[in-house]
């Protein structure tokens, strides 16, 4: 009995270890954060294209984030600019006024244009009712609209600017992406250094950056402890969530600004592999359109894991990524083989002609591989047999 015990712990052990070895195998850039050393700071630097963490620093933890309602109305904006329900110049009815919109001499309506730039830099509860009201959002519609990003770590107490409203640096980081991705055009807004309202009056952005050759800062939100800043240089666009910060206005931007550059030094959103045919895992495949994904300085396209399931061609490297709906990078493709699955089979996990050019790494992975699939096929019989042996005695026992 302790030998069949001490067999099948082995046969576990031997399944199970290199996927433990593997969990903590992520990339993660902890120079891209140096510059922000309070620890009481929590914070997130994501890719807009694909979602991948390049740093982070307390990403679940919960703090306020008053203006939650004002990211929610954002979206509202986008969405529905998305889909031709409103347009930049649609007039959105006043029903309240409150300190914000009496300084800018906003009274019984206000342009989604200007409603956008004042989201993004001031705190006015009397708009974000207004675009509630627009589009006959209460509370709990509110929160089911959170929900349905699977924010689950966000938490929104009341529709008003309120310290009550929770959130993290992560969800915050996923919220901002999904507005930006619904209608990119919403930086042509929040770019601008200063912005003159339909009132005549000029109001100026609270994203504040110097002139850099390396990249341009497409604006959106600082609100003294928490800050949400995004720019772009090329096709590589990034987003850095800051939360619960303490320091001064000018000292956090100087930090940013050097963090940027250092990002944009040492990432980049390009090709990683062109359209054309290809032969991958053993398997012939063709897909038309060129793939890209987010490569820091020191990697490679032999940074990446590729797997072909449904028609498509996935590409995957170590990154955390801000929501599970991020992060997959593919291709649609159309397979070349015409053998049956038992030969695809066969060729994945068993033959190999090109296994004696692979690396000592690559040779060492694709024989534990096989040795798991091997040991859970033994495994798996052995528990069989050892069942029906067991149902047999049991039965034999009875008569």
């Amino acid at each position: 009995m302790k030998l069949k015990k001490t067999s099948i712990l082995i046969l576990l052990l031997v399944f199970l270890i290199p996927n433990f070895s593997k969990a903590d195998d992520t990339f993660l850039d902890n120079n891209a954060v140096t510059n922000f050393s309070d620890v009481n700071a929590h914070l997130v630097v994501s890719e807009l294209n694909t979602g991948k963490i390049i740093s982070k620093r307390g990403e679940n933890e919960k703090v306020s984030v008053g203006k939650l309602p004002n990211y929610v109305a954002l979206y509202l904006l986008a969405d529905n600019l998305k889909n031709n329900k409103i347009t930049l110049d649609t007039q959105l009815a006043i029903s309240t006024s409150d300190d914000v919109l009496s300084k800018y001499k906003i009274e019984s309506s206000i342009t989604v244009k200007d409603a956008i730039f004042l989201l993004e830099n001031e705190n006015s509860n009397a708009l974000n009712q207004a675009i509630f009201n627009r589009f006959n959002i209460n509370l709990e519609k509110a929160k089911d609209i959170l929900g349905a990003m699977s924010l689950h770590d966000t938490q929104l107490e009341a529709l008003e600017n309120n310290d009550k409203n929770t959130s993290t640096a992560k969800n915050i980081s996923y919220l901002t992406s999904v507005i930006l991705k619904t209608y990119p055009e919403i930086t042509e807004v929040t770019k601008n250094p200063e912005h003159t309202l339909a009132t005549g009056e000029k109001i100026n952005n609270s994203v504040e950056f110097k002139e850099s050759d390396k990249f341009r800062v497409l604006g959106l939100d600082y609100s003294n402890k928490n800050s949400v800043t995004y720019a772009y240089s090329g096709n590589t666009k990034l987003i850095i969530t800051v939360l619960n910060q303490n320091d001064d206005k000018a000292s956090y931007f100087e930090k940013l600004q050097k963090t940027y550059d250092y990002l944009f030094t040492n990432y980049t959103y390009k090709l990683a592999l062109k359209a054309g045919t290809y032969t991958i895992n053993n398997e012939r495949i063709t897909f038309d359109n060129d793939i890209y994904d987010l490569f820091y300085e020191k990697h490679s396209i032999k940074d990446v894991t590729y797997l072909l399931m449904n028609k498509k061609i996935l590409l995957f490297q170590k990154y955390n990524t801000i929501s599970a709906n991020e992060g997959t990078v593919f291709s649609d493709f159309t397979s070349n083989n015409n053998t049956d699955k038992l030969s695809k089979i066969k060729a994945t996990f068993i033959n190999d002609d090109d296994f004696s050019k692979k690396g000592n790494l690559e040779k060492t992975t694709i024989v534990i591989d096989r040795t798991k699939y091997f040991a859970t096929g033994i495994l798996a019989i052995y528990t069989l047999v050892f069942a029906a042996l067991y149902v047999m005695k049991q039965v034999v026992r009875k008569d």
